[in-house]
């Protein structure tokens, strides 16, 4: 954010905003990025704020003279006397090597400067774009995640402690995830813009209130949910939020099948080798119900999204319960099912039906707008969809549903089968619980 010419005063919003400059470019000065540094004296006017901050001292000190000859500036003199030492200190530590680098180079001939030279060239262009749409989004992120809707509670309620815990959980693990999701390069400016605002409605949908100059830009609309607003949003949600349980060991904390895991650390990394404020932050972020309610936002907030954004009504349990019917009377198996329900998702699901990017190719008259959803992105779709369920009934999912959801569920396990069964008894034996047990471990408890 840029600073203004005559802004420099000794208010909190002030230093604030020096503040936040001088983070950058201390994160500039760790990346070896030259250029980065210099901006912050450059691009943010830090300059113009250290000038205009001396002159303010000496008119206050002028003004304040008569009325308290003591006292008159001492609060402008230390805030330019800080603001002066930061920015030497930035000086001295970011540009000052950069300058005697290139003295030497000049005093040592041709070869030297064009050593230099290459070498400046380098560190100019590590920023590459990556860097700077994950840097946008992440940013994106942060102004959405600032204000977090906390809800309040009873007098006198017996848990109320334990409630405040757990509300805090969410809001971190919420801020957590939504970062997580933002800090996804991309290559382009404009898909940067597509991912941003995926990461703003998000923190809408986790019940963070946005600013409302960004409520405005994104058209909000409380009464309507909406979450995805271009098919690629669905790619970038099945590759952060598909667990791959393929490479986590059966029965561990961070196990899970379910579609949507938001787990992001490990609850045995909270050692005694760390501090007691990491600990306590590691908890916040492993708390399991928090995670369980955060989980399930998520996954209500995407199927209302596949509703209001992207054109379809449908009951999609019932449309599993019809495949299923169908694959039992033929004995198919669960891949053949999927392959079907995921047809139907791109069939019938696309953000194109209702929102359009101006440097997206316009459909020419007669053109019939498709769906650019990937196959293996629609069968991980239709499975969140039997999980999600209509929003208002919110019944758990059905075992047989929820069976064909399981993401450790056999491809070639034909429907209806022995096997089939075994997991449907395991399923309803074992509750929510069977998300975080193999498929192995469910077989064993329905055969029991």
């Amino acid at each position: 954010m840029p600073f203004v010419p005559h802004a420099a005063s000794s208010s909190p919003s002030t230093f604030l905003h020096l503040a936040y400059e001088v983070a950058n470019c201390v994160y500039d000065g760790l990346r070896g990025d030259f250029k980065g540094a210099a901006a912050c004296l450059r691009d943010s006017g830090l300059h113009h704020l250290l000038s205009d901050a001396w002159q303010s001292t000496g008119c206050r000190h002028q003004e304040r003279a008569l009325s308290a000859p003591a006292t008159a500036g001492v609060a402008d003199v230390a805030f330019a006397c800080a603001l002066s030492a930061l920015t030497i200190g930035a000086a001295v530590r970011y540009l000052w090597p950069e300058w005697r680098a290139l003295e030497n180079a000049l005093g040592e001939g041709a070869q030297a400067q064009r050593q230099w030279a290459l070498q400046t060239q380098t560190q100019l262009r590590r920023r590459t774009p990556a860097d700077l749409t994950s840097m946008r989004q992440c940013l994106a992120a942060f102004d959405a995640t600032q204000m977090f809707a906390n809800g309040s509670l009873p007098e006198g309620a017996a848990q109320g402690a334990a409630s405040s815990g757990r509300k805090l959980a969410e809001r971190k693990i919420a801020e957590a995830l939504i970062l997580h999701i933002a800090d996804a390069p991309q290559t382009c400016v404009a898909q940067s813009d597509r991912v941003a605002s995926l990461c703003q409605l998000l923190a809408h949908g986790l019940r963070f209130r946005l600013p409302q100059a960004m409520r405005e830009a994104l058209r909000v609309d409380d009464a309507r949910p909406s979450l995805v607003r271009f098919d690629g949003a669905f790619a970038l949600l099945c590759d952060r939020l598909e667990p791959d349980w393929r490479h986590d060991v059966a029965g561990s904390p961070t196990f899970t099948v379910h579609p949507v895991d938001i787990q992001l650390f490990d609850p045995a990394e909270t050692t005694n080798d760390l501090s007691k404020e990491t600990r306590r932050e590691r908890r916040l972020l492993t708390h399991p119900d928090a995670l369980r309610r955060i989980r399930s936002r998520v996954v209500a907030l995407m199927a209302a999204s596949v509703r209001e954004d992207c054109g379809s009504a449908s009951d999609w349990r019932d449309i599993g319960e019809f495949a299923l019917m169908a694959g039992a009377q033929r004995g198919l198996t669960c891949d053949r099912v999927l392959d079907a329900l995921g047809i139907a998702i791109r069939a019938s699901v696309s953000a194109r039906f209702a929102w359009y990017w101006s440097d997206e190719p316009q459909a020419q008259a007669g053109q019939v707008v498709t769906s650019t959803i990937p196959v293996d992105v629609s069968q991980w779709l239709a499975r969140v969809m039997l999980v999600a369920g209509k929003p208002e009934m919110r019944e758990p999912c059905p075992p047989r549903l929820a069976a064909l959801a399981r993401g450790d569920t056999p491809p070639s396990l034909v429907i209806g089968s022995t096997d089939w069964m075994h997991l449907v008894d395991g399923i309803r034996a074992l509750g929510r619980d069977h998300w975080r047990a193999d498929f192995a471990q469910v077989c064993e408890e329905g055969r029991a």
